[in-house]
């Protein structure tokens, strides 16, 4: 039974009048609202503090952890980035403190070095020959990596990536716990594996493979909204009271109470209803990729692609819910299809790249939905006229820049402001990235460098959405004063 749920009802029909924060006196101010502010309430009796639980919302983190199979599952209500933040602060117990990053991790995990004012060595995910997205973080790099430097305090893996690219999470653990090493895993992509991953279909999630602190985005693949996420823990490698002091430093210290009965009515609603939703998902996934293999120059990208793509020389995992719809010998860039199919099929995509489009999709996905994306395909696909162009571009936005200072050093040196075009060879102070994903392709301590600055010219020309640069119209860039 959700309770928080049940009890957020039962106080909509009192007469209990609320001399307590907040302001809006659970009275909506637009016919919009009022549903919404009647459920949106404070720390009040009965309904349990998220930074001190003992009741209802102790009951149902429990409920979540025995759900997904952790020891302890805590609510996060500022996103996964929060959790992120503490999970990085929670293994970063000394000044000296370091630990072992994929390069392709979310900006939030750059925010957590800079502000456990700590170091990376950085792990780059595998190179998918033919294939412009990057692959897995193996299990050999971790070891190698560890040859080189066995204290690290951490290891933290983004897993699934963005296009649903699955590392090799079980093998990284048991390299990692060897040594007394905690995993971190950044699944804020695979919420949905932990309910369901592991059947032959969909991957394990990174708890099930031994991960010892797992963020997941609920909202961005199963039912709860907007910056909801959770994060999990196990095994006793992790500091729990160093981990839960930081979740009360990244967290809101008025928790939306919105966003916690989103949260657990999204769990109660996918345990009771586990077989049919996740039956509906598969039979709607299977069915499309089956179509989408008889389009002529869209490609969709799945595992079969890839491992053809490679010879099968990468065994590749990935999840089958992230739609990669590349433009393969279409003549398009990943813009172009994307712009296609919102202006002229309203359907909105996820995000576009260079030479693809994301489509996200999830267990409340509808038939009418899958049929929809599947005949603008078609449509689109009988109407280009094929290139010469066989496949992919060779990835070109994972760089390996030369790291001179940790992040937390560069923003405390002197700066100047030069004109982007001109700063290959200097050292920023500022992020680079294209939004989404939201992974950097330069991070403050590193060098410039000429490719760098040719891709973002690139990407820009392909309308893509570069971020970061205090400068709005990317025309300069913060870097470290040449003394």
């Amino acid at each position: 039974m959700d309770r928080l749920s049940n009890a957020l009802r039962e106080l909509k029909q009192t007469d209990l009048y609320p001399f307590h924060m907040p302001g809006h006196k659970r009275r909506g101010i637009t016919e919009s609202l009022k549903d919404i502010c009647l459920h949106d309430i404070t720390e009040i009796d009965g309904f349990d503090n998220l930074h001190h639980p003992e009741g209802i919302i102790k009951e149902e983190q429990e409920f979540a952890a025995k759900l997904f199979g952790a020891e302890e599952s805590f609510f996060l209500v500022n996103g996964s980035s929060c959790g992120i933040l503490a999970a990085i602060e929670a293994v970063a117990s000394h000044s000296q403190s370091r630990i072992l990053m994929g390069r392709n991790a979310h900006k939030s995990a750059y925010n957590g070095l800079y502000l456990a004012n700590i170091r990376a060595d950085y792990l780059y995910p595998e190179r998918m020959p033919g294939v412009s997205f990057v692959g897995k973080i193996t299990a050999e790099s971790i070891e190698r990596a560890l040859k080189d430097h066995t204290s690290y305090d951490g290891i933290f893996i983004t897993s699934p990536t963005y296009e649903g690219v699955v590392s090799d999470i079980k093998e990284i653990c048991e390299i990692a716990h060897e040594k007394g090493i905690p995993v971190i895993v950044d699944e804020a992509h695979g919420a949905h594996l932990g309910l369901w991953g592991g059947d032959g279909y969909f991957p394990a999630s990174a708890l099930a493979q031994g991960a010892d602190i797992v963020i997941q985005s609920l909202h961005k693949t199963l039912p709860s909204m907007t910056q909801t996420a959770i994060l999990h823990v196990q095994g006793k490698l992790i500091d729990r009271q160093r981990l839960k002091m930081h979740l009360g430093v990244f967290q809101s210290s008025s928790p939306s109470y919105i966003l916690m009965e989103s949260m657990s009515s999204c769990l109660h609603f996918c345990e009771k209803n586990r077989e049919i939703l996740i039956e509906g998902y598969k039979k709607r996934l299977k069915e499309f990729y089956r179509e989408g293999k008889k389009l002529s120059c869209i490609e969709i990208i799945d595992t079969d692609l890839i491992n053809s793509l490679t010879e099968g020389k990468i065994n590749v995992k990935m999840d089958p819910g992230k739609i990669i719809i590349g433009v393969g010998k279409s003549g398009m860039c990943g813009r172009q299809l994307y712009d296609i199919l919102r202006e002229n099929y309203h359907l909105q995509m996820e995000m576009s790249a260079g030479d693809y489009v994301i489509a996200m999709t999830s267990v409340m996905d509808t038939d009418e939905g899958f049929q929809r994306l599947i005949r603008a395909l078609r449509e689109i696909d009988a109407q280009v006229i094929p290139t010469l162009q066989t496949s992919f571009k060779e990835k070109k936005d994972i760089f390996l820049p030369e790291v001179f200072y940790s992040i937390g050093e560069a923003f405390r040196m002197k700066e100047e402001i030069i004109a982007l075009e001109e700063s290959a060879g200097r050292i920023s102070k500022e992020f680079i990235y294209l939004y989404p994903p939201g992974i950097p392709v330069i991070v403050p301590g590193e060098k410039i460098s000429r490719e760098l600055l040719e891709y973002l010219q690139e990407v820009r020309e392909l309308g893509l959405s570069v971020q970061g640069l205090q400068d709005y119209e990317q025309k300069k860039i913060c870097c470290i004063r040449n003394e």
